[in-house]
């Protein structure tokens, strides 16, 4: 079965090559020049993202990988492959990739249609494309395999199979388990034949605990863009779309992700505030909101970040392991371990979600022990054991869970915890 899904995967990737589209965008970073320095950040630098034909001169993608950008520049997989292979360039850098923009760019004639509350947008270019077909998202169906096409950073083109998890917003975004790189922003999300069910947005975390990449992404529903391409009208300068304050809220709240991986947290807060009461449907800044306020210790504000979150996405899985975090912090640790047995109900190789259930359960061995109840001491430990057991199933390398499971193991035969 797998042999036969990497198949098919290769097979799509290649038949649909022509169809997309990579964006290299360039912009000035907000932030303070002293930050920038202290962390090596560049003043100005080029993001890349992805899109692709929906008919033969009009090409979508996402709001997110335009907010923002100095300029935008679009590039066919065709001409990108053709100054590639001309210049026989065998691995990108900064120097070739300014070069490869300048000769593969086609002009961004303006954008004929915009969705800002589901992060859409149909732009109209000076070059022709394969168009790929559209598909009633309602069709696909939750476990189904689906595909994703997109560009890594280093602009190399590549595909993912994945599986569809969960609908939600009424039923136009999609929760997709598959590895996300931020250049697939903007590209499809393709059925076994090929059709397009919905364009990915963005990734929202790590399964697996690998950092590098996310291994959920969300993706807007076909039937959503085949809404806007039905309504596309008369064409505006990409120029005026910046403008637009909903539109700007995504740039905000990639700043406010940027501060946030500098951890000056109370600046990302502030933006991701902004950026919310700017354009509302910015929903996902509950959870990332909420990471942040854990990390100022207020609990309470990331408790009523996570729940709403969950509260729009009931299969937000990392929204259930961070509630369940400020659930222990404001002293409800058996609401946080439900919270937990939640997240690995969603997704059952969720290796920080069996992490901290194997913590929670510790912590829960020593309230046990201070009420003087030895018995339920004793199985909230093995419970402990047990939870780390599988983490490291999953992740065998993960030395703090190792550590982890030894402290219970020693907890569990120590006098303390020795039945009578």
């Amino acid at each position: 079965m797998k042999k036969k899904r990497e198949a098919l995967l290769q097979q799509i990737v290649k038949n649909r090559r022509e169809s997309i589209v990579l964006f290299a965008t360039e912009y000035t970073n907000e932030e303070p020049i002293e930050l920038l320095e202290e962390y090596d950040v560049p003043s100005t630098y080029i993001d890349t993202g992805t899109g692709f034909f929906v008919e033969p001169d009009k090409v979508v993608t996402t709001i997110e990988v335009l907010a923002g950008a100095n300029t935008v520049s679009a590039i066919p997989a065709n001409r990108l492959k053709k100054v590639v292979n001309d210049r026989n360039i065998r691995s990108f850098n900064e120097d070739n990739q300014y070069q490869i923009i300048k000769e593969a760019k086609v002009d961004i004639e303006g954008v004929t249609a915009f969705d800002p509350r589901n992060n859409l947008v149909i732009l109209k270019i000076a070059e022709t494309g394969t168009a790929l077909p559209l598909e009633d998202s309602d069709t696909a169906q939750i476990d189904e395999t689906v595909y994703t096409l997109g560009y890594q950073e280093e602009m190399k083109y590549m595909g993912t199979a994945g599986t569809l998890q969960n609908r939600y917003k009424d039923n136009k975004w999609l929760q997709i388990k598959t590895q996300f790189y931020s250049g697939n922003g903007g590209g499809p999300v393709l059925n076994g034949s090929g059709e397009v069910i919905g364009v990915v947005a963005y990734g929202i975390g790590s399964v697996t605990g690998d950092n590098s990449s996310a291994t959920v992404a969300t993706a807007i529903s076909s039937n959503v863009l085949k809404e806007l391409f039905a309504n596309s009208g008369e064409i505006i300068p990409l120029e005026q779309l910046q403008k637009y304050s909903r539109i700007r809220a995504y740039f905000l709240e990639a700043q406010a992700n940027a501060m946030a991986e500098l951890y000056d947290d109370r600046e990302a807060i502030k933006y991701f505030n902004t950026a919310i009461k700017l354009n509302p449907d910015l929903v996902e800044i509950y959870a990332r909101r909420g990471v942040i306020k854990a990390r100022l210790d207020n609990f309470e504000g990331a408790f009523r970040d996570f729940d709403k979150m969950i509260q729009i996405n009931p299969g937000h899985i990392f929204a259930y392991n961070n509630r369940a975090t400020s659930k222990v912090n404001l002293g409800d640790e058996q609401e946080a371990l439900n919270d937990l047995n939640k997240a690995i109900e969603l997704a059952p190789n969720y290796v920080m979600a069996y992490t901290n259930l194997g913590g929670t359960n510790l912590y829960m061995v020593d309230k046990k022990m201070d009420e003087g109840d030895i018995v339920e001491a004793r199985r909230y430990c093995q419970a402990a054991i047990d939870a780390y057991n599988k983490a490291l199933a999953l992740n065998p390398k993960n030395r703090v869970v190792r550590s982890h499971l030894k402290d219970a193991k020693r907890m569990l035969k120590s006098s303390s915890l020795r039945m009578e």
